[in-house]
């Protein structure tokens, strides 16, 4: 753990505790932007503050030298910065003079939300063009538990999640996946930019994706795509990047040579979602008690499973629980070594088969994980373990069904 320390001069400052979390105090500063100190971790951004150029934050940097708008008003515009810290600690609290030490963890906390403004604020106070009327708000969080950290990060910065999908619809980056999701029955389920209201995203095409990602996550090695899940922005970028890269030549494109893999890939998302609770009461388990499974509700009454096409049922595995599992089948990912384009090893088929045989085993996997590891879907999702622990299983699996054919054709 690296701590680093920050002073702030400070306008105002109020310390709040958290109703719930008694560990967690939350502080409220208004400091002067040319007081706010430079090189502040953020590690815990869900974002890396980068592009400065756009158009966005070149109107930000407009505003804090008060060439687009009233000086005196930027905190007012700005929704500001939050910061996760070890420690706050008031050095001097004069009527006139209040100086403030901050202790960030440079390795897991600092800025979680507002690094883009905290980098135009540094860069107009290296440039010395920062109105020195200009003030901004600064939320510093301590005691927050290494759980929830992501959880926050996801949750600040959702707005900074949707805004690129829609600019990226407009650019065309969708295109292809439109084109696939058209032709089947749930087309019409998909929301593809910001002001669509269904009930599915782009964002789960492009998770299911890189879930079978065998290029950047190959079978062999020790990665798996935990960012599917835990921080959506990272496949949404990752895509659009490999879309402009290959724009004039598709067949180049990582993703598009994925393409095939995505409606069996939906379905098998179904599939697991949809028997993970039968599994587990088969085994002699009691569903009922896990908070990996999510019920309907009387508003909802049931859950659709509409890439599989299975009858709707009043529970279903969340989301956090079904993705490790689903990233196990990635061993039933191949190449083609004359495309280069991914298919179904066997076919979805033998998939599918795959999942039933294994699926009491992953099924108690993931319930022996929600003991050791958290019971909350949140914990199983972003396990780099449990992740491992489910694909190493399914390899295991394959491997020796690949022996025993092996075996059976060298039989006299």
């Amino acid at each position: 753990m690296a701590i680093s320390t920050h002073r702030f001069r400070v306008f105002e400052i109020r310390k709040i505790s958290h109703p719930i979390l008694d560990s967690i105090d939350k502080y409220w500063l208004t400091i002067r932007a040319l007081d706010l100190p430079s090189g502040i971790s953020t590690a815990a951004n869900a974002r890396d503050p980068i592009g400065l150029n756009r158009r966005v934050y070149r109107d930000v940097k407009a505003s804090l030298e008060g060439k687009e708008a009233l000086p005196g008003t930027f905190d007012l515009m700005n929704k500001g910065i939050t910061i996760l810290a070890t420690q706050v600690r008031v050095l001097e609290k004069d009527r006139d003079t209040r100086v403030v030490e901050v202790s960030v963890d440079d390795e897991q906390g600092g800025v979680v939300d507002g690094a883009h403004t905290a980098k135009v604020i540094e860069q107009a106070n290296e440039e010395g063009t920062t109105h020195p009327d200009q003030y901004v708000e600064v939320y510093v969080r301590t005691g927050v538990s290494d759980g929830i950290v992501t959880d926050i990060a996801r949750g600040l910065n959702t707005g900074m999640q949707v805004a690129p999908k829609s600019i990226y619809n407009i650019d065309g980056v969708f295109q292809w996946l439109k084109e696939i999701v058209d032709k089947q029955p749930y087309g019409d389920i998909f929301s593809w930019k910001e002001s669509d209201t269904q009930e599915y995203d782009v964002r789960d095409l492009i998770g299911v994706l890189e879930i079978f990602n065998v290029f950047d996550f190959p079978n062999d090695g020790g990665k798996h795509p935990i960012s599917a899940y835990e921080k959506w922005s990272v496949p949404l970028d990752k895509f659009a990047d490999d879309f402009e890269q290959n724009r004039n030549n598709r067949k180049k494109s990582r993703y598009y040579r994925l393409r095939k893999l995505l409606p069996g890939g939906l379905a098998l998302y179904d599939h697991i979602r949809h028997d993970f609770r039968k599994i587990h009461n088969a085994n002699g388990g009691s569903a009922g008690k896990l908070s990996i499974i999510e019920e309907a509700g009387s508003k909802r009454r049931v859950f659709d499973f509409p890439f599989a096409g299975l009858d709707p049922h009043e529970y279903r595995l969340t989301k956090g629980a079904t993705y490790p599992i689903l990233g196990a089948f990635r061993n039933h990912v191949q190449v083609n070594s004359m495309t280069g384009e991914a298919d179904w090893l066997g076919g979805f088929e033998g998939v599918l088969r795959a999942w039933r045989e294994a699926g009491p085993e992953l099924v108690a996997e993931t319930f022996n994980a929600t003991r050791e590891i958290g019971r909350t879907p949140d914990m199983i999702g972003k396990n780099r373990k449990h992740w491992d622990n489910l694909h190493m299983k399914m390899q295991l699996r394959l491997l020796r069904a690949q022996l025993t054919a092996v075996s059976g054709n060298a039989q006299p």
